[in-house]
């Protein structure tokens, strides 16, 4: 749940970050007013990585634990839960294809016989009259081998029944174990575990995770199913940053607006935004929109609607042009979106996207470095834009292309067949993990918490125990 969001109701004109008056503020209006929860005594679930300090773990705890009174708190790396969505995603899209050809197969098999039953006729009387020349045999032999070639595709079905037979069978027995492990209860939880994330083929996975979020974007390695958050590289641009463009553009052009608002800059972001595929084609867009700008839809029912202009095609233009960037981080909107946060510092976003990307893989050991470049993989709400994969791909292509050593390496950046599990990844990860692993055995308890204080989060820090 976007707790972080409740902000905008509270007020404040910008986001709290880690400003953790405002975010206890957050916490509060959000399981009081929106969804009508007492914590107290509740177990929490927090995707939170260990590339926080131990300040962050402690703040948190004191938050939750004493204003709160929160029983239990488990944290879990996101990168982590946003794995196990694209596994379990890939692992459907390979099921489906296995499926589709396995009814393929049978329907082509299935026409095959209803043709040879067609044709057993003229088959039969063919090789008969070769039979009759060759050996002279009479009617009585005709028949003996119409009738032998009828049971030999008799039993050739009757095998193929009993091959899918087997083939139920055996994956009944596949299911069952499944249900009595979970039946069984705590005893055999981990094993469960450990046979998903087999399934899942976790154990072989090596990519690098693109998650832009609101506030900024992390690419972080995970390299053999073990998530490496110490390599993890944060660049402070995110999807805050595309809606400031289009909130500053709409006061610019106010006569346009029906409403002017950073919600509806939210929407216009939505419905309108879409990255062109590459600087060229950017610039020359932005003049053409601004001479013709496009409506949208604030509001289908009562038909309110705004203008969009260069926006809608310039305002992603921050994760890829060095000269969009600069311009963006001397505007005010900028330096008041960072207002809340007493951590900032400006030097972290002298970057575009793709040269943070290649220097996260610049830190993971060499031998995997062309496997993370050929499996990026997008997620958070602001990667779902039109034509944002694209482009991200064509900028890493040609910076690699740049470097003479991974002048053959491919570049390769796959995003999600549905796309609102690309948006919620760290969600949906997140139910994921509650419903098939045991993360009772990563809990702080309220107790543990007030005899060890915040030493007793150092164990959520270590990069063994965010995974399994």
């Amino acid at each position: 749940m976007e707790i972080i969001e409740t902000w905008r109701e509270l007020g404040y004109m910008y986001p709290p970050y880690k400003n953790y008056d405002i975010l206890e503020e957050c916490i509060y209006h959000c399981f009081s007013n929106i969804y009508k929860m007492d914590l107290k005594d509740q177990d929490l679930f927090i995707p939170l990585s260990s590339k926080n300090n131990m300040k962050d773990f402690s703040t948190i705890g004191d938050i939750l634990f004493n204003s709160f009174q929160v029983k239990n708190l488990s944290f879990k790396e996101p990168s982590f839960v946003s794995s196990l969505i694209i596994l379990e995603e890939l692992k459907n899209i390979k099921t489906g294809i296995q499926i589709y050809r396995e009814e393929t197969n049978k329907e082509c098999d299935f026409i095959c016989y209803n043709d040879n039953s067609n044709n057993s006729d003229a088959y039969d009387e063919n090789q008969y009259e070769e039979i009759l020349n060759k050996d002279n045999i009479d009617n009585e032999g005709e028949e003996s081998h119409i009738e032998n070639n009828l049971c030999n595709l008799d039993s050739a079905e009757n095998h193929n029944n009993k091959k899918r037979k087997q083939m139920s069978n055996e994956q009944n027995q596949k299911n069952g174990p499944k249900d009595d492990i979970k039946n069984n209860g705590k005893e055999k939880y981990s094993n469960e575990s450990l046979t998903k994330l087999r399934e899942l083929d976790i154990f072989n996975f090596t990519s690098l995770l693109v998650n832009i979020g609101s506030t900024k974007t992390t690419c972080t390695p995970v390299i053999n199913g073990i998530p490496l958050p110490d390599l993890t590289s944060i660049y402070y641009i995110g999807g805050y940053d595309i809606d400031n463009q289009i909130y500053d553009e709409m006061k610019k052009n106010e006569m346009h607006q029906k409403e002017i608002s950073m919600n509806i800059a939210k929407i216009a972001k939505e419905k309108r935004v879409f990255t062109p595929q590459n600087k060229d084609e950017s610039e020359y867009l932005s003049i053409l929109y601004n001479k013709n700008p496009k409506n949208y839809f604030i509001n289908s029912y009562e038909l309110y609607f705004n203008k969009i202009f260069a926006s809608a095609v310039n305002s992603t233009e921050i994760f890829f042009s060095q000269y969009y960037l600069d311009n963006y981080l001397k505007t005010n909107s900028y330096n008041n979106l960072h207002k809340y946060d007493i951590n900032f510092n400006p030097i972290l976003t002298q970057t575009t996207l793709p040269l943070a990307i290649y220097n996260t893989i610049q830190k993971c050991p060499i031998d995997f470095r062309k496997e993370l470049f050929n499996n990026i993989y997008l997620t958070g709400g602001s990667s779902i834009i039109p034509g944002f994969r694209q482009r991200l791909e064509n900028e890493l292509y040609e910076f690699i292309n740049s470097k003479e050593f991974y002048n053959k390496t491919v570049i390769n950046v796959h995003a999600l067949k549905r796309k609102l599990l690309q948006k919620y990844s760290i969600y949906v990860g997140s139910h994921y993990f509650l419903e098939f692993f045991d993360y009772y055995k990563y809990n702080i308890s309220k107790q543990d918490y007030e005899e060890y204080g915040e030493s007793i989060l150092e164990k959520l820090s270590l990069q063994g125990k965010l995974l399994y």
